[in-house]
């Protein structure tokens, strides 16, 4: 649930932003971001992952007029054929295991404001020794917009729910990660640019520890110093990822975003590599778009990701804009 379900979104640090840009997965993490311009479309994206995993998701929207918009989705990480062996390291043969999540949401309008609501249902599955986990979730968002002035706003209360079945059928009430996520975005009025500021974890203040295995020192008696906890600049900072788009043209735009939080908990340290950078492009036309993103976790380790969305359907009589 926390990997980002579209090429934009993972070019903006893992979030979804208002904006003309917005694409048919951004309801994932903010059910109040779908639109009625999304009646008949589908959009696919594929991740190849860390370690030859594959996050690939798919979803379909559909727009009723004087009801609302809906829409439904499925995220899917497949871990390919693992090895399979007892305590000792015999071999056992292989096995296969997948996770992912099944969502449907509605959004509905009301002037400048929108506002949605998704259910969903995580599961996973290992294929040996039946492992198997299924929940249920929500998330609720709200999202004000303003285009004559290019501002957008988002609050999200994202994945409030809990596991309801584990190995051996036991029922497990483990509650799922939720959080609070906040999003502002303005176009400056005369510049191609659109500025993103998110917020991530407003649920709780204290994001930084210190890091165990940083150096030790010691006073004149040979006793170990505790080091000084972290300032409190160091918390705020991790709470905020911030992005930028640079529209080209009606059709092309660059992304780039900086995930603070990531490059802290994922560059080794002294490290100077680029952790936590996505930047990424994309193509939108009237009845298809293609994105693509790069994201660095730390040096020689990143991830692409590849979105398609296209409105292969006529829209009929449903009255979608």
């Amino acid at each position: 649930m926390r990997l980002p379900p579209s090429a934009r979104s993972a070019a903006l640090g893992g979030l979804a932003y208002g904006g003309p840009w917005i694409e048919p997965s951004a309801p994932f993490l903010n059910p109040a971001l779908l639109r009625p311009t999304y009646h008949n479309r589908i959009s696919l994206s594929v991740q190849p992952y860390l370690a030859d995993i594959t996050h690939t998701t798919l979803t379909y929207a559909r727009y009723w007029e004087g009801v609302g918009t809906f829409w439904s989705g499925l995220q899917y990480l497949n871990y390919g054929t693992l090895r399979a062996a007892d305590e000792v390291g015999n071999p056992l043969g292989t096995f296969q295991a997948y996770e992912g999540v099944w969502s449907i949401g509605a959004m509905r309008a009301f002037g400048r404001w929108q506002v949605g609501m998704n259910l969903k249902v995580p599961f996973s599955a290992v294929n040996i020794e039946r492992y198997r986990r299924i929940g249920l979730g929500t998330d609720i968002g709200i999202l004000y917009e303003d285009t004559a002035r290019g501002l957008s706003a988002t609050l999200v209360l994202w994945s409030l729910g809990t596991e309801l079945y584990r190995p051996n059928g036991r029922p497990f009430a483990q509650p799922f990660p939720t959080q609070i996520q906040a999003t502002v975005s303005y176009k400056l009025p005369h510049a191609p640019f659109r500025l993103h500021l998110g917020t991530v974890h407003l649920e709780r203040w204290r994001l930084a520890a210190n890091d165990p295995l940083q150096p030790i020192q010691y006073d004149i008696t040979g006793n170990p110093i505790p080091p000084p906890p972290p300032r409190w600049t160091e918390h705020l900072l991790r709470h905020i990822i911030g992005g930028v788009e640079i529209e080209f043209s009606r059709a092309f735009v660059g992304r780039f975003s900086y995930h603070f939080q990531r490059r802290r908990e994922l560059s080794p340290r002294g490290s100077s590599a680029l952790g936590g950078v996505s930047f990424g492009v994309g193509l939108h036309l009237r009845k298809w778009g293609l994105d693509y993103t790069y994201t660095l976790f730390f040096r020689q380790a990143g991830a692409h990701t590849f979105t398609l969305w296209m409105s292969p359907f006529r829209s009929g009589s449903h009255g979608a804009p």
